[in-house]
Formats: C-alpha cells, sequence, structure tokens
C-alpha cells in the first residue's frame, strides 16, 4: 500500500473541522436507469466529483466536459450532512436540495449517487490542503 493511498486514508475519518483539503475522484463508471455509458463517452465527457472540507464546512463538485464553453466545468454544493459509517468505514457527503450523495471509502474508492437515476464510480486522489 503506498504511503499516499494509507495517508489519503487515514485523512478520510479526520473530523473535517480540523482539516482543509480534500478529494479529487475520477469517474470510472457511470450509468443511469437507460443507459451504461462506454469508456470513450466517460473519457470524452470527464466525469470528476471533487470533494473538499474545511473549517467552512464541506463542498461537492460535480464536473464535466462543457461543449459549450470547451473547457470542463463544475457545479459546487455545500453539504448538508457528513456521515461516517460506523462498521463499514464510509464517510458519506449528502446535498439534499439537489438530491444526490457521495460516499467514499477507505480504498480511495467512491460511489455518486445524482438523486436521479445515475451513479458514477471511480477513485479519488487526495488533494493537498
Amino acid at each position: 500500500m503506498s504511503i499516499k493511498l494509507i495517508f489519503g486514508s487515514l485523512l478520510l475519518f479526520i473530523p473535517f473541522v480540523s482539516y482543509a483539503g480534500g478529494y479529487d475522484c475520477l469517474v470510472e463508471r457511470k450509468f443511469t436507469a437507460a443507459e451504461i455509458y462506454t469508456a470513450e463517452e466517460i473519457k470524452k465527457g470527464q466525469f470528476s466529483v471533487r470533494v473538499e472540507e474545511g473549517l467552512e464546512g464541506a463542498f461537492l463538485s460535480r464536473c464535466s466536459y462543457a461543449n459549450s464553453v470547451g473547457k470542463v466545468t463544475c457545479d459546487r454544493y455545500k453539504v448538508d450532512k457528513v456521515a461516517t459509517g460506523k462498521y463499514v468505514k464510509i464517510k458519506k457527503f449528502y446535498v439534499f436540495e439537489s438530491q444526490f450523495d457521495v460516499q467514499l471509502f477507505l480504498n480511495m474508492e467512491f460511489v455518486e449517487n445524482n438523486g436521479r437515476g445515475g451513479i458514477s464510480f471511480g477513485k479519488c486522489k487526495v488533494k493537498a490542503p
């Protein structure tokens, strides 16, 4: 196990009020009730999730390539609730108004439930504080 993975895994469970930093999470698989995205569609869409934690609270950003501006853009949301799994060591971030959540696992994998029938999976990297 690499030092970066161990460090990132430990940071995942430090209370967020004492830590400023976050995670960059790259989508590797994505599907909805109607379709399964191909590897080519995922690469073209450049889908990702960013998790930020700090003294101001926690924030989630959902990012993808926007053809209209020719670059990756992100929508940023204030997290309403952060919960840590008692037995499974998952950290969950909930955004109620937009009806989506992100779950981070100890092995740095994540699941995003976008609240409209879409699910994304992938791996996260620690973003320096």
